[in-house]
């Protein structure tokens, strides 16, 4: 465990666009884009990030999130670093 900030930034309609993540191990950035009809999270980069509620599934350094009925975030899955040599 270590110190850390995040930074969040939302759209005009209130929704979370980018989260920003910053520590000594490592920065990270996610970038989420919201659908312009709609107030749902759609696909980034021909992945599947977001489940049918618009819940984020993945980040960069989060292997797998997991949400209760209502929403609620109930796990999220750290994602393996790989080796760097």
């Amino acid at each position: 465990l270590e110190p850390y900030q995040q930074t969040y930034t939302y759209d005009t309609g209130s929704n979370l666009t980018n989260l920003s993540h910053q520590a000594n191990s490592g920065n990270w950035q996610q970038t989420l884009t919201i659908h312009p009809s709609n107030n749902r999270g759609k696909e980034n980069n021909n992945q599947n990030n977001f489940d049918a509620n618009g819940n984020l599934l993945h980040l960069d350094n989060i292997a797998n999130l997991e949400w209760y009925y209502n929403n609620t975030l109930n796990k999220l899955t750290k994602a393996d670093k790989p080796n760097i040599t």
